[in-house]
């Protein structure tokens, strides 16, 4: 019996220690309908207008323009004048979820652009590219800092797709 239980401990420590089967990664085809954006106007949305959210607007629009910025993709301040002349559009937009005892929110990314409709032929505005992240946290306060730092990841994801897209 105690052959039997010493052999089992070795075969299970000899499994732990070989390593797992690799996966092909997906392909990620998303970030083909980013070819050719070198600048991008930006938008920030919050769902919630409370005080002490006051300042998370602007935030993160620095947030959003300080790593487009370091990657030499110009962003542009969107006049949102009309419609066809802000394209490419950057938008961050969050929805905040506050219950009793829970902080959450949900940011999503996403870039509007020109897209030409197959059967027609006829350009038209369409979200090309979208990413949506949750933020939680455990208290209110903390919130924004979870919201910022989830809206950095998103932005970083997009200029990753950007250079794969872009051959950079």
């Amino acid at each position: 019996m105690r052959h039997l239980i010493a052999a089992l401990l070795t075969v299970s420590v000899v499994l732990a220690q070989e390593p797992a089967p690799a996966r092909s990664a997906p392909v990620d085809t998303s970030v083909n309908k980013l070819r050719g954006i070198n600048f991008l106007f930006i938008d920030v949305k919050v769902s919630d207008q409370r005080t002490e959210d006051g300042d998370l607007r602007a935030e993160l629009r620095d947030v959003i323009e300080l790593e487009l910025r370091r990657s030499n993709i110009a962003p542009k301040e969107a006049p949102m004048i009309s419609n066809e002349t802000t394209v490419p559009l950057l938008t961050i937009e969050v929805r905040f979820d506050r219950t009793l005892g829970r902080s959450a929110a949900d940011i999503e990314l996403s870039i509007r652009d020109t897209a030409t409709v197959i059967r027609n032929n006829e350009k038209v505005m369409a979200v090309t590219y979208t990413q949506v992240k949750k933020a939680v946290a455990s208290a209110d306060t903390a919130l924004p800092r979870e919201v910022k730092a989830r809206a950095r990841e998103l932005v970083t994801e997009l200029i990753e797709g950007l250079r794969k897209a872009n051959g950079r």
